[in-house]
Formats: structure tokens, C-alpha cells, sequence
């Protein structure tokens, strides 16, 4: 049987469904009875009814994916689901002054999203996008003169953003820090509390699709969440099914799977319904015919003293989208690559025996920065190239 988190009544659940499917939505079985007789749905029925309900009060048009996956158009209403949000996820008050270093343009909405929020907390906010660190101590006195203490980005802009601090030796008070999009790595996460110290951290769950999902607060882990209410997840292996009720939400959803596996968790704050982003889904790559995740060999990488960040390099085979022939973990940090080559051949025993039968086919390189997407400066855990 599937683990749940959350719970709504079933007619309610099939009356959202029943409305769904007059507006393009998947097709309702007539002797539908439960939950799991009702289809899984995807992209193209996000797509079409999100479309037809922006015919009259517009929308944003946004996209979602391209950082792992292909891209999907999802329209977005204007007031992006804020107003539910603020009933219970409160990171900014009216006299907060916010940088937003989420990278606008390129139908990537976190950046407007943030610029949303910041409108209906009633604060000031800077729309900037992202800094490189050597350009932050140019804007410092600015940031000073303006009361900036709230922070929002993905965990690799704004450890760029305190490295730069850092580097200029001239603090900024920042209380506030909202992130999302990325999980943090160890060495992100010790830059930026080293850059602000007395800052909380505020998290949001979701995609360009749904919006969000779950949420954090200073009180809990820094990686554990919580669903908002009014609705409910299958926790699938194969990816998370997200159906939800009411009113106020960016799009009305029924078993819509999600990129994500995610788990149930507890949190220190006590509060019900804690989850966990385990990671992608569909991350499975083989490499000369042995198959692995991608989250797997990076997390055993990660634990190897001397490496920061890590990221796989992949060359792809000529007959499939998913097949490699070769691997390169690169890497930030001061480990010896071979040591960290080693490091992942003695753990997986599949890659053991590419290695041996294939020698070059598996190897680590140590760099000073790793590849990002333009669109999202976000760090993809695996990046290909061709043969």
C-alpha cells in the first residue's frame, strides 16, 4: 500500500476531479470509488487547464524543468498563490528590505514569485538577481544605507552573495535568508552562516506548476518541510502525487506527479505532516551498461573529507538519452582526485567492475567552480556532453 501525508475526503477529491475534466483535464472513470482508481496526471493536463483559466484574467506564462528535465509551460495567475501562502508562511514583515538574487527572465518564475511575496508582505525589495562574489563589495554601501536584512535565492547564489561578504570583511545584518529551488550542500550552508549569522531560514517546496507545496521555518530542520494544508501526497517511488482542494492555489491538481521522491519525516518543531526531498525521480543513468543514481554517487562522494560540491560529468552514449560511456566526478574542494576516483569505485560494486573492464571510463578533477544552468545559476547534479 502507498504511504500518504495529509488527507482530504474522498468527495471532495473526486468533486475537484469531476470539475478537472471539463476543463481538459484526464478523463474520470465512472465507477471511480477511491483514490487510486482516479488516472495520474502530467504536464499536458497542467498545461490545458491552466490555460483555459487564464482566458480572461491573463496569466504569467512559465516553465518549469531544464534543469534535469525537459521543460514544461505551465500559465500561472498573477497573484501566484501569495495570499494562501501568507495565511501560515509569514518570512518578511512590512519593514523588511529583501534582495532577491533569483535570476529573472527565461520563463523561470522564482524571481517573480519572490517579487510577489515581497508586494503582498507590504516590504521593500531589491530585484538584483544574482551576484558573482568579486562584484558584492561595490554594492555594500548601498545595502547598508538601505536597511537590507532579508535575503532570497537558491542556496548557490547566496553563497556567492556570502562569499563576497566574506571576502570584503564588511558584514551586513541580515535576519532573514528564504531559499529554495536547490538543497544545500554542507559547505554552502557553513558560507553563508558564516557570512550572517544571526539570520533564519525560510524554505518553500514546489514547482513552476504547483506552486508551493510545503514549507519551512527557523523552527525546524533546515531541510525538513511541511504540507500546507488542503492537501495530500501519494509518496510513489516513481514520483510524488500531489492532489489538493479549495480555493487561492496557482492550479487545481489531482494525482499530479511530481519530479520528486519525497518522504514522510519529523521535524523539531512539532508540527504534523514533515516531509523530505529525497531527490529526482528519474536520476537513473547507466554507464556501459551498470545502472546508478546520480543522487547516490554524488551523496557517497560528498562524504569524503575534502570535498565541497560535487557534480558528474557525463558523456553520453550515441544511442540513448540516458546511457553514458563515460564518467568524470568534478569536484571543489582540496581532496586527491584519485583518492576520490577510489573513493567511488569501492563503493559501488557495479562501478568497480566498469572501471576495471574499462579503465579511463570512471575518473574525478577537482575544479574551482562547477557548471550551473544559465537560466537558474542552479548546480545540476549530473551535466552531459556528446561523444
Amino acid at each position: 500500500m502507498t504511504a500518504t501525508l495529509g488527507d482530504l475526503p474522498w468527495e471532495d477529491v473526486l468533486a475537484q476531479a469531476r470539475r478537472l475534466e471539463t476543463r481538459g483535464g484526464a478523463k474520470v472513470p465512472p465507477d471511480a470509488a477511491r483514490l487510486s482508481d482516479l488516472p495520474v496526471t502530467g504536464p499536458a493536463e497542467i498545461l490545458s487547464v491552466t490555460r483555459e483559466a487564464a482566458v480572461g484574467p491573463g496569466a504569467l506564462l512559465m516553465s518549469s524543468g531544464g534543469t534535469t528535465g525537459k521543460p514544461k509551460l505551465t500559465y500561472v495567475p498573477y497573484h501566484q498563490a501569495v495570499d494562501r501562502l501568507l495565511e501560515q508562511w509569514r518570512p518578511l514583515t512590512p519593514e523588511s528590505v529583501m534582495l532577491n538574487l533569483f535570476n529573472p527572465g527565461r520563463l523561470w518564475a522564482s524571481h517573480y514569485y519572490m517579487q510577489t511575496l515581497g508586494e503582498r508582505s507590504h516590504c521593500t525589495v531589491v530585484p538584483s538577481g544574482p551576484f558573482a562574489p568579486e562584484d558584492v563589495a561595490g554594492w555594500l554601501p548601498m545595502f547598508r544605507d538601505i536597511g537590507l536584512d532579508a535575503l532570497a535565492g537558491t542556496p548557490t547564489a547566496l553563497a556567492d552573495f556570502a562569499e563576497g561578504v566574506l571576502a570584503a570583511g564588511e558584514p551586513l545584518p541580515i535576519r532573514t535568508v528564504i531559499w529554495m529551488a536547490e538543497p544545500w550542500t554542507d559547505a554552502k550552508h557553513q558560507t553563508v552562516a558564516k557570512a550572517f549569522p544571526d539570520a533564519g531560514y525560510w524554505a518553500n517546496y514546489g514547482s513552476v506548476e504547483t506552486y508551493i507545496i510545503g514549507t519551512n521555518t527557523p523552527e525546524c530542520e533546515l531541510q525538513t518541510l511541511h504540507l500546507m494544508p488542503d492537501q495530500m501526497l501519494e509518496l510513489e517511488e516513481a514520483g510524488a502525487l500531489l492532489t489538493r482542494r479549495g480555493a487561492g492555489w496557482t492550479m487545481p491538481a489531482v494525482r499530479y506527479r511530481l519530479g520528486d521522491r519525497l518522504a514522510a519525516a519529523e521535524c523539531r518543531c512539532g508540527r504534523p505532516d514533515a516531509l523530505r526531498v529525497l531527490g529526482r525521480a528519474d536520476d537513473a543513468v547507466s554507464l556501459r551498461s551498470a545502472l546508478f543514481s546520480v543522487g547516490e554517487v554524488l551523496a557517497h562522494a560528498r562524504e569524503l573529507a575534502g570535498v565541497d560540491e560535487a557534480q558528474l560529468v557525463l558523456t553520453r552514449a550515441t544511442d540513448s538519452l540516458k546511457a553514458a560511456t563515460a564518467l568524470t566526478l568534478e569536484y571543489t574542494g582540496d581532496a586527491d582526485a584519485e583518492a576520490v576516483r577510489a573513493h567511488l569505485t569501492s563503493e559501488f560494486y557495479h562501478l568497480a567492475a566498469v572501471h576495471a573492464r574499462f579503465p579511463g571510463a570512471i575518473t574525478a578533477r577537482r575544479t574551482g567552480r562547477l557548471s550551473r544552468v544559465e537560466r537558474t545559476n542552479k548546480v545540476p547534479p549530473a551535466v552531459w556532453r556528446e561523444e
